[in-house]
């Protein structure tokens, strides 16, 4: 499938409602899990050989599926996450050990956290398959299905973090402007990441 067409179709005034309601509860605790929800359901459509959106009538489901991908993201970053907090930690004793914190924290940040990220996508993918939280942490099933594509792949995750961080920077725009902004490109960016990796 041509990620062109998928484009079209998404910014058609049928449908660019539905992604939208999940770009405004992207940065919203609690809500995000709808966003992320239907993040999941949109690539289950799209497994089945669809052209279409999810829709959101079953709110319960989309969130829960939401809150299950949210635990294999914190699971895959389980390293970085308690890199970053010693590293805060030490940062705070004394000056000898505030080096070695901010050089754990610069690392968890840009070496450890885009490793163990590049993984997610795929995991993803496997879970919005077969709606399974187990088998989305199978690391070696993962590690082979990457391999297999891995130009392709490398491609796809490169764009997205490029495709976010751009998204990211209309934050600074004043006010609630750029948050809205911000967070319906960002999810915009990662919709078309779903439907590519898929």
């Amino acid at each position: 499938m041509d990620i062109i067409p998928f484009i079209r179709f998404t910014i058609n005034s049928r449908y660019v409602a539905r992604w939208i309601y999940g770009g405004l509860a992207l940065f919203i605790p609690v809500l995000n899990f709808f966003s992320i929800g239907f993040l999941s359901r949109t690539s289950r459509l799209v497994l089945v050989g669809g052209m279409g959106l999810a829709t959101w009538q079953e709110k319960y489901e989309t969130w829960l599926e939401g809150v299950k991908l949210l635990f294999v993201f914190i699971l895959y970053n389980a390293i970085p996450f308690f890199m970053f907090s010693s590293g805060f930690f030490l940062t705070t004793l004394n000056s000898f050990t505030a080096f070695f914190g901010h050089l754990m924290i610069k690392l968890s940040i840009f070496v450890i956290f885009p490793i163990c990220s590049f993984f997610l996508p795929f995991a993803f993918t496997i879970f919005a398959e077969r709606t399974d939280f187990r088998e989305a942490l199978e690391f070696e099933k993962i590690l082979r299905g990457i391999k297999e594509v891995l130009v392709e792949y490398i491609i796809g995750y490169a764009a997205t973090v490029v495709a976010v961080y751009i998204a990211l920077l209309f934050m600074r725009i004043p006010y609630l402007i750029g948050f809205v902004l911000s967070s319906v490109l960002t999810y915009y960016a990662l919709l078309l990441s779903s439907f590519y990796v898929t």
